[in-house]
C-alpha cells in the first residue's frame, strides 16, 4: 500500500491502491451486490424446485416460479403495475422449455402416450393464444385474485377426488373425446395463459377420472405444457411491446435475466422429479400434489394480502 509524506515529515497511508473513489468503498455498491446475489439465488432455487415438481407432477412449474418472481421482481425495483404480467409471461417461457425437456425424458421412460397427447394439442394451443391476449388487458391485481381462486378450487377438487378401480392401469383412452375433450383442452389453454399453471391443473382431474395413473397424467401434461407455453408466451411478448416502464433486457413481458436463471435451475431439477415419480405410490403422489398446491397458495397469499 502506498504512503505519502505530510508537512511535518511523517508518513501516512494514502488509501487503498484502487483509490478512495472505487465503488467497493461505497456502502451502496455492497448493498446492491448483495441484493443482486439474493435475486439470482431466488431464481436458481425456484428453478430447481420448479423442475423437480414439473418432473414429478407435470404441472409445468409456473406455480413455483410465479411466487418466486412476485418476491424477486419488487426487490429489483419493478413497477407494481407490471410485476404480475412479467411474472406470468416469464413463467410461461420457462414452462415452455422445461416441459419440452421433461416430455422427452418421459417418452424415453415409457410414460408418454402420444395419441392421447395429440388429441388435446389443437384445443390447448387455441385457448392459450386467446387467453394471453385477454390477460394483457387485465389489471395485475385481477390476475392475482384469479390466480388465488383457481389454486383454491384445484385443491378442493383434489381433496374430494377418490381413485376408482384400475387407477394404476393404462387408463381408458376411449372416453377422451367429444365435447369434454374440447372443453377441457380449451379451458386448459385459457387458464394456463392467464394464470401460468400447467395442463395438469385442469386436464389432470379429467385423466384421473378416466383411470390414468399419475405418471401418465404427468407425462401428458408436460407434453401439452410446451405448446401451451409457447402460444401464451408469444401473446405476452407481443402484448408488452408498447408498454412503458418495462425493465431493460425484457422482451415484452418476458424478463430475460429471470428466464435464464429459472430455466437453468429447472433443467437441473427435472430429471430428479421424474425419478421420484417412479418410486412413489400413485395415491401418495396424488396427495403430495395437493400438498404442493397448498404451499403455493400460502406463499402467493403472503405476497398480495
Amino acid at each position: 500500500m502506498d504512503t505519502v509524506a505530510s508537512k511535518d515529515g511523517t508518513r501516512h497511508c494514502a488509501g487503498p491502491p484502487h483509490g478512495p473513489s472505487s465503488p467497493w468503498d461505497r456502502p451502496w455498491f455492497v448493498k446492491e451486490s448483495v441484493r443482486v446475489l439474493e435475486v439470482v439465488a431466488i431464481y436458481l432455487a425456484a428453478g430447481l424446485l420448479a423442475g423437480f415438481v414439473s418432473g414429478l407432477f407435470g404441472v409445468g412449474g409456473a406455480f413455483t416460479t410465479a411466487p418466486a418472481l412476485l418476491i424477486a421482481l419488487p426487490l429489483q425495483g419493478m413497477p407494481d403495475g407490471h410485476v404480475m404480467h412479467l411474472t406470468v409471461g416469464t413463467s410461461l417461457a420457462v414452462m415452455t422449455l422445461t416441459a419440452a425437456y421433461i416430455a422427452v425424458l418421459r417418452y424415453r421412460a415409457g410414460d408418454l402416450h402420444l395419441p392421447l397427447m395429440f388429441r388435446f394439442v389443437p384445443f390447448v394451443a387455441a385457448g392459450a393464444l386467446g387467453g394471453s391476449l385477454i390477460g394483457d388487458a387485465l389489471p395485475g391485481i385481477v390476475l392475482k385474485i384469479i390466480f388465488v381462486g383457481f389454486v383454491t378450487l384445484t385443491i378442493v377438487r383434489g381433496l374430494l377426488y377418490r381413485p376408482g378401480a384400475g387407477a394404476d392401469s393404462g387408463g381408458d383412452f376411449s372416453v377422451i373425446r367429444g365435447v369434454r375433450l374440447w372443453i377441457y383442452g380449451t379451458v386448459t389453454g385459457l387458464t394456463g395463459s392467464l394464470l401460468g399453471p400447467g395442463p395438469a391443473i385442469v386436464i389432470g382431474p379429467y385423466l384421473r377420472s378416466a383411470r390414468f395413473p399419475m405418471r401418465m397424467v404427468a407425462a401428458t401434461s408436460s407434453a401439452l405444457a410446451s405448446p401451451l407455453g409457447l402460444a401464451a408466451t408469444a401473446g405476452y411478448v407481443y402484448g408488452g411491446f408498447n408498454e412503458i416502464g418495462l425493465p431493460a433486457l425484457s422482451i415484452g413481458y418476458l424478463y430475460m435475466p429471470a428466464f435464464a436463471g429459472l430455466a437453468i435451475g429447472a433443467f437441473i431439477g427435472s430429471p430428479f422429479g421424474i425419478r421420484a415419480s417412479h418410486r412413489v405410490a400413485d395415491t401418495l403422489l396424488h396427495r403430495a400434489f395437493i400438498g404442493y398446491l397448498t404451499l403455493v397458495l400460502v406463499v402467493t397469499l403472503t405476497q398480495i394480502l
